[in-house]
């Protein structure tokens, strides 16, 4: 079959999207075409062209004439019919790769159609070639490989698949690679067609989800891609505005109109990307209501007094109420009367338990526990917990609160997420404006800040990209930063624990109070795919991931100062312990860590106590 033939019928009309050609074919006309070519002699290549392909052909020309030596180059995406449109040229069908492709292989063909898969990160393409065998009877997978390889390896490669002489190879290596790849070794490769068909193993191997068909139906896609995989945010953002400026461009010399009518197009598209990031991956707004916070000399920041609000994330909405002496609580403190026992319970918003409510958190199922069938003698424990706060911040507030509680325990709950890195900063990077935390690197930008904190409280779209901004500015070290208490890499944060634990027992000491640190895991330390990921993701900067590191450095830490320390991993097992989201434990955390809490507590009250105590709550 001749490159002129699979290119169309002259009598087609042709159309042009940022210098790469291409003509409009129905899905059964792409079919018969590619089907065509499988029976016949000759090597040839098929590529898919979208607006993201488009605009690195408008970059490259050397890509573009890659791209216009394809004998067969089809319509990929909204944004290419748009400008075909733009051109009087109507295209019917999208030609997507994923489902033309996995079509193709549907199709009856006189004997088993043999396939190369090459590309995809390791693992991904053996895990495609096992759904390819699963799921097409008629297709025999010749053999596989990984798209990771050298100059050198690469020769190797194309001499394998040139021996090997498959029917139809298929390149997953990304734009401009796979088309590059497929331009250089065509003659060489031994197969009948060649094509680059970019995330199809990915969908193949179970790593990406296909986009609903209401959203395929619109051309929205991208929308799931961005959403799976928000570090390309540049190429679906920033890319699909400059396609659309490029198509744009040339019709807009006509006048008013025609610009109205893209200002109008970019805000519909806009609009839809927010419907959908809300629709399937919902991002966190406000991390903590308005007016939550007033300002402290000492701590930075502090819970406002008589406080109320909701605390709405897509996995929770709590109300949060603060008593008139800054706690969450729904009482007021006085002195303790004699006989009762008074427990002061320090720490972040895992303390506070602002994911739950309040008569979930642990802090209050610890006081329901330790009071069960008691009758002589009551407990108190009050939640001093605030959102985001180090161990530097809770020393300031027993040293400024203390007096007024005179509580006879301090239980400090020592997060091991953050607590270790945040203690080596004096200060925490943010800034308090009109009862909000605002982080610093946040007032920096080059919208007008009044807009960007619009966007950030109404905006889901905004934080999507947002973080996937952050993630791509920061570098390799910054990124696996917040984890340097699994590794050896946070001596300054392991010293200023160390000082600060230290001056929390003297001020006990001093006080009379008796201190027990606890140890509060992250979750990658308690869910295990968590913990995979997570040292796959240091594996990668070459940082080692030790799970149990901070907990073990935390006991000689304390055991040094002469601090007791209760550590909640051993009792935090089993599912559904944390938001998946968000991170904070579930009514169920806050369960599991209250019942290692109240047992550790109870083994040490006298016998009588213990016999008393039969009543419990009921299982989480």
């Amino acid at each position: 079959m001749s490159a002129a033939a699979a290119q169309g019928s002259v009598t087609q009309p042709g159309f042009d999207v940022l210098g790469v050609r291409l003509r409009p074919r129905r899905r059964r006309e792409a079919l018969d075409a590619l089907r065509e070519m499988l029976a016949g002699d000759g090597a040839h290549s098929l590529y898919f062209v979208s607006a993201a392909t488009a605009n690195l052909a408008a970059e490259n020309p050397a890509y573009r004439e890659t791209l216009n030596r394809g004998h067969l180059v089809l319509n990929d995406g909204m944004g290419v019919k748009l400008a075909a449109r733009l051109q009087g040229v109507v295209l019917e069908d999208n030609l997507v790769g994923t489902d033309l492709i996995a079509q193709l292989l549907s199709e009856p063909f006189e004997r088993p159609l043999r396939v190369y898969l090459l590309g995809g990160r390791p693992g991904v393409a053996e895990r495609a070639a096992a759904h390819v065998r699963g799921l097409f009877a008629g297709v025999e997978v010749a053999a596989f490989a990984d798209g990771y390889c050298s100059a050198s390896e690469e020769a190797v490669v194309v001499e394998r698949i040139g021996r090997l002489r498959p029917d139809l190879l298929l390149v997953a290596m990304g734009n401009p690679l796979q088309e590059q790849f497929i331009d250089r070794h065509l003659a060489r490769l031994g197969c009948r067609v060649a094509a680059g068909v970019g995330g199809l193993f990915d969908h193949w191997a179970g790593e990406l989800r296909r986009a609903p068909e209401w959203m395929r139906r619109l051309g929205l896609e991208w929308c799931q891609l961005l959403i799976q995989q928000p570090h390309k945010w540049r190429r679906y953002l920033p890319g699909n505005l400059q396609f659309l400026w490029r198509v744009w461009r040339p019709q807009l010399a006509g006048g008013a109109r025609r610009a109205a009518v893209a200002a109008l197009s970019f805000a519909i598209a806009l609009a839809a990307a927010e419907g959908v990031v809300r629709l399937i991956r919902p991002q966190i707004l406000e991390r903590y209501p308005d007016g939550l916070y007033v300002p402290s000399a000492s701590r930075q920041y502090k819970l406002r007094p008589h406080f109320r609000g909701v605390f709405r994330y897509p996995e929770f909405q709590t109300e949060v109420r603060i008593s008139g002496q800054g706690l969450r609580e729904d009482r007021e403190y006085s002195p303790a009367h004699p006989g009762a026992r008074r427990i002061l319970a320090l720490g972040d918003s895992f303390t506070m338990g602002y994911s739950v409510a309040a008569d979930e958190s642990w802090v209050r199922r610890l006081e329901r526990l330790l009071n069960a069938g008691q009758r002589a003698r009551r407990y108190q424990v009050i939640n001093a917990g605030v959102p985001g706060y180090s161990t530097w911040q809770e020393l300031a507030c027993l040293e400024e609160e203390g007096p007024a509680f005179a509580p006879d325990l301090v239980l400090l709950g020592f997060f091991l997420g953050n607590d270790i890195t945040d203690n080596a900063a004096p200060r925490l990077p943010v800034a308090l404006r009109d009862g909000r935390l605002i982080s610093t690197s946040f007032e920096r930008g080059l919208l007008p800040f009044p807009l960007r904190l619009a966007l950030a409280r109404h905006s889901h779209l905004y934080h999507l990209y947002h973080l996937a901004r952050g993630d791509w500015r920061l570098s390799e070290d910054e990124r696996i930063a917040p984890y340097a208490a699994y590794n050896e890499r946070a001596e300054a944060g392991w010293s200023a624990t160390a000082e600060l634990v230290g001056r929390l027992t003297q001020l006990c000491n001093a006080r009379g109070m008796r201190l027990i640190v606890v140890l509060m895991p992250e979750r990658a330390q308690v869910e295990a795919e968590a913990g995979e990921r997570l040292a796959a993701e240091l594996a990668r900067a070459g940082s080692p991931f030790d799970a149990r590191l901070p907990n073990r450095r935390m006991k000689e830490l304390c055991a040094a100062a002469g601090v007791e320390v209760i550590d909640l991993l051993e009792a935090l097992h089993g599912p559904g312990l944390y938001f998946p989201q968000d991170g904070h434990w579930t009514a169920r955390g806050n369960a599991l860590a209250a019942r290692a809490l109240a047992a550790r507590l109870r083994a040490e009250a006298p016998p009588s106590e213990q016999r008393a105590s039969l009543r419990t709550e009921p299982s989480p």
